[in-house]
């Protein structure tokens, strides 16, 4: 770290968009591929290392030379010397891109079935409002949410529940 001297292996420089030996790996140029959002935390991360020794990880993105983002976790340790000045930190780059992309992917489904599923349960029972009541869509609405609210129970259960009560056994 002193040195400034960063050495790489051959899937680090793929993930940052190199080929080996094309760059001198520096941390000037490991900050500048860094996203920018996560940029600040990853100085952070450096400048509190400075102050101790140990393991860490983060995770952040990596920006390649492509402009292709990548997610990242970096773990390692940071090596003092005897007097508490740091010598060098050792560690894993791994991109988890494809798996991050897998798991959002099964996250936003999920979450798209449960909307579509809470979306027709609140349809139907705005539809009853509108019957029952003569109230419009948005009068409507605003009833369910308003009792949402004043129960602190979620939208969809409200909507559920005024179904069941209107249901008649024939």
């Amino acid at each position: 770290m002193r040195s400034g001297e960063v050495l790489w292996s051959e899937a680090t420089y793929a993930i940052y968009g190199f080929e080996p030996g094309e760059v001198v790996p520096t941390m000037e140029l490991v900050t500048a591929h860094k996203h920018p959002d996560d940029r600040a935390a990853f100085v952070a991360l450096l400048d509190g290392l400075r102050g101790r020794g140990g393991d860490f990880a983060h995770w952040h993105r990596v920006v390649d030379t492509r402009g292709r983002v990548r997610h990242v976790v970096t773990v390692g340790t940071v090596l003092l010397a005897p007097d508490g000045t740091l010598t060098h930190v050792e560690g894993y780059l791994v991109d988890i891109s494809e798996p991050q992309s897998v798991v959002v992917e099964q996250d936003v489904q999920r979450s798209l079935a449960h909307f579509r599923e809470g979306a027709a349960v609140i349809e139907q029972a705005k539809g009853a409002l509108m019957v029952t009541r003569g109230a419009d869509a948005d009068e409507a609405f605003a009833e369910l949410r308003r009792r949402s609210n004043e129960t602190n129970v979620p939208l969809r259960e409200v909507a559920t529940s005024l179904l069941a009560g209107l249901r008649v056994d024939a």
